[in-house]
């Protein structure tokens, strides 16, 4: 298995990321919205970038358009 080598300029885009999205969970808790909400809202993010769960989207997708193309063809 190939290991992930990052580059410098993605180490940096890295950490560009993690400083702006610790900037804003911590305005969102600094404006008194409860951990659980935020723990709730970083775990829908996640699950939009999740590969696995694009992947499910993405068949759901195609089955449901093959289903409006059976149905128009009727």
């Amino acid at each position: 298995m190939n290991k992930f080598l990052a580059s410098d300029h993605q180490v940096e885009l890295m950490n560009d990321a993690y400083q702006i999205i610790s900037s804003v969970l911590a305005e969102l808790r600094d404006n008194g919205i409860p951990d659980e909400e935020i723990f709730s809202f970083t775990q829908t993010l996640i699950k939009h970038f999740d590969p696995v769960e694009l992947k499910k989207l993405e068949t759901l997708s195609y089955e449901k358009d093959a289903l409006f193309k059976e149905a128009n063809d009727l």
